[in-house]
């Protein structure tokens, strides 16, 4: 079991009462933190805790005043592979204490070793296209082949695909989650969160039993911005929850990356509008990897003639099997094995039978 400091445990018991806002625990914790005992601060404190709180939530938090109840929290942590980081701890990432309403304890299962790695920030919209999708993908293992750890959330789309190739490259990868580590939402993704856990870090500031609720979702993107040097926005609609991610990382003064889109893409509007405000352009991993001067060891994809002179035809945009097949003077039969050969290598991604270049090509 994690041996906890005496003020990393006292914030341990105040946090578990998840009926409490946070303006409130911070206030309860200036009384509690400096007593001799814990019980002392909390009858310091009664009055505030029932003018603002109640007196239900009083007399549960005097009746909690126990070692009882606290190694049940404690054993409970240990049992779930659960360790509880508080902003008193030596673990604590710094970067949160330089933003407004740093979480109160970070819940994380993994190796909370990689809170001290080079980290980047990668996300997007749960509905992306196949493009998005493949994007992040190819952005994932490049950055994380160059060493930098990869920070993103737990949502289907984009978020889903940084993780996957996370796990499929044995990369430093973490997940911050907006509930409790014991109610993963969606619930799709528990199998690919164990996974996560399993070879790099899932971490949440609610406690484990807490259910994700909405608003736990905007502010969630908070801390993956806090704790990235720069953030690569994938894909997003004009109001995408995404783009919170985006406000926040602008706020924080962190460098932002937004891939561009085509004209009348919904899922990419969000994208071109961070652009046009200042935003980095990127439509190839090599940027990012040049902006902090970063090599990746990713191998140089081989291709065949045939091959290349596909992808020389998609760097004009996206196209339809036929007009593949017309552009290159072949039948469709002779073409479709080239393009399933294609999105092997990830080079191109499929949509019914209309077919994108995954990042800009040209012939060396």
């Amino acid at each position: 079991m994690v041996k906890y400091l005496e003020k990393e445990l006292r914030i341990i018991w105040l946090d578990s009462f998840v009926g409490l806002e946070y303006k409130h625990k911070v206030e309860i914790y200036k009384f509690i933190k400096d007593a001799k005992r814990i019980g002392q601060g909390l009858e310091n404190a009664r009055e505030y805790i029932i003018a603002n709180v109640g007196q239900n939530e009083y007399t549960t938090m005097q009746n909690s005043l126990n070692q009882a109840y606290l190694d049940y929290i404690l054993e409970e942590l240990d049992r779930k592979g659960i360790v509880a980081i508080t902003f008193e701890s030596e673990d604590y990432p710094s970067s949160f204490m330089q933003i407004p309403l740093p979480p109160f304890v970070l819940y994380a299962k993994g190796n909370i070793d990689l809170l001290k790695n080079e980290i980047f920030g990668i996300v997007g919209s749960r509905k992306s296209l196949p493009l998005s999708i493949t994007l992040a993908e190819d952005y994932s293992k490049s950055l994380l082949d160059a060493g930098l750890t990869l920070v993103t959330g737990i949502a289907e789309g984009v978020d889903s695909a940084v993780l996957r190739s996370g796990v499929q490259n044995k990369g430093n990868i973490i997940s911050i989650i907006a509930g409790g580590i014991d109610n993963v939402y969606p619930i799709s993704n528990l199998e690919l969160l164990n996974k996560v856990s399993d070879c790099g870090l899932v971490i949440s500031e609610q406690p484990p039993k807490v259910v994700p609720k909405p608003y736990f979702f905007p502010i969630r993107n908070r801390l993956i911005s806090a704790l990235s040097k720069g953030v690569l926005i994938v894909s997003g609609a004009i109001k995408s929850g995404t783009l919170y991610t985006a406000e926040y990382a602008e706020e924080y003064g962190k460098d932002l990356f937004a891939i561009p889109y085509s004209v009348g893409i919904k899922s990419g509007e969000g994208c071109n509008d961070l652009i046009k405000r200042g935003a980095i352009l990127t439509d190839t991993p090599q940027d990012i990897l040049d902006y902090y001067n970063l090599t990746s060891k990713n191998k140089k994809i081989e291709l065949s003639q045939a091959e290349k002179d596909v992808c020389k035809i998609l760097s004009n945009g996206q196209m339809h099997i036929e007009k593949i097949s017309s552009a290159l003077n072949k039948r469709t039969f002779e073409i479709t094995p080239i393009l399933s050969q294609l999105e092997m290598k990830k080079m191109i991604v499929k949509s019914a039978n209309v077919y994108s270049l995954v990042h800009s090509y040209s012939e060396e």
